[in-house]
Formats: structure tokens, C-alpha cells, sequence
């Protein structure tokens, strides 16, 4: 299928959209430390399931990684987004330390730059989904993530937002 124009994620993200899922993560096949976790869920365009209307979020806790006598310090990361098909469409993206080099876009303020800011928020364009702005100041608590990124692309939960790590056993020694 044809890649979307930038008409189209406009038209796209001002409908009204509603997850199919309550939000009930799962940790992703992994054999590294620390473990990420996922939701995902198709999202209702009306009152219709959406084939090609989908939610993501990824999140990973913050923890240590260990290569040889080496320990390096992960920050907590958080990725959420919603895809037309294999299109993402418009995210935002927390982690400490991230560097997001855009790609050139004409008009756009951003183009060409390296974004270097905890949080940015990736838009589409006519590069695609290699564009991305700053969000200052970054957004760090999951539930103001959340609340910027359902306003911005128009989106009802289906229930409370629960943070990733919500049930979940953690050892002390992890």
C-alpha cells in the first residue's frame, strides 16, 4: 500500500479514536536485562475496528547492563505511538541522553538538526517518520506522556493508564 500523505495523517490523527484494549502489558521476548515491556491495541475509528489504525507503547524500567567488567547505567524508556498499516505516524519518545537526527524536510524548523532533548515528539511529514521536534520541558511521568500524546493525536483509553511495571515482582538484586 501507498505511504500516506501528509493530508492524510492530518485527516488521520483529528478523528476520533479509541483503543480496543484495556491497557494490560506484556513483557517482550528478550533475553536482556532490564526487560522491555509492551502494550498494543487496535484503535476503533467511530464505531468501526480499524484494520489499519493501531496504538503502541513500549517501556523499559531503568537497570544495568554488563559487558565484561564493565556496568553501564540504562535510563527508564518510554516509546508510545500510532501507526496507519507500517506507518508510524506520530510518536513521543522519552530517554535520557537520546540524539534523533532528522532528516531534511523543507519548511520544517527542525530539518536536518540533531535533537538531543529527553523528549521528542516525531512527526509526519514528507521524509515520512524521520522528522523530530524537542519537547520542552521533556515529559518524564508516564501519565503526562500519555495525556499529551491521547490530546494530541485524539485518542480515547479504554480504562486508566497503568504504568508497565504495575503488578509486577522486582527483585532487589535485578
Amino acid at each position: 500500500m501507498a505511504r500516506p500523505t501528509e493530508q492524510d495523517v492530518a485527516a488521520f490523527l483529528s478523528l476520533k479514536k479509541s483503543l480496543v484494549r484495556v491497557m494490560e502489558w506484556t513483557d517482550r521476548p528478550s533475553l536482556k536485562t532490564p526487560q522491555w515491556r509492551a502494550f498494543e491495541s487496535r484503535c476503533y475509528l467511530g464505531s468501526s475496528i480499524s484494520d489499519e489504525a493501531n496504538f503502541r507503547a513500549h517501556y523499559r524500567p531503568k537497570g544495568l547492563k554488563v559487558r565484561g567488567a564493565s556496568i553501564i547505567e540504562l535510563p527508564e524508556a518510554f516509546y508510545v505511538s500510532i501507526w496507519i498499516r507500517e506507518h508510524r505516524v506520530f510518536a513521543i519518545d522519552t530517554l535520557k541522553g537520546q540524539v534523533h537526527t532528522n532528516r531534511i524536510v523543507s519548511g520544517m524548523p527542525f530539518s536536518g538538526m540533531k535533537i538531543d532533548a529527553t523528549t521528542h515528539m516525531h512527526i509526519w511529514t514528507s521524509a515520512a517518520d524521520g522528522y523530530a521536534e524537542p519537547i520542552e520541558p521533556p515529559l518524564v511521568e508516564l501519565e503526562e506522556i500519555m495525556t499529551v500524546f491521547c490530546q494530541r493525536v485524539n485518542l480515547w483509553l479504554n480504562g486508566d493508564i497503568k504504568h508497565p511495571m504495575y503488578g509486577k515482582s522486582m527483585s532487589f538484586l535485578e
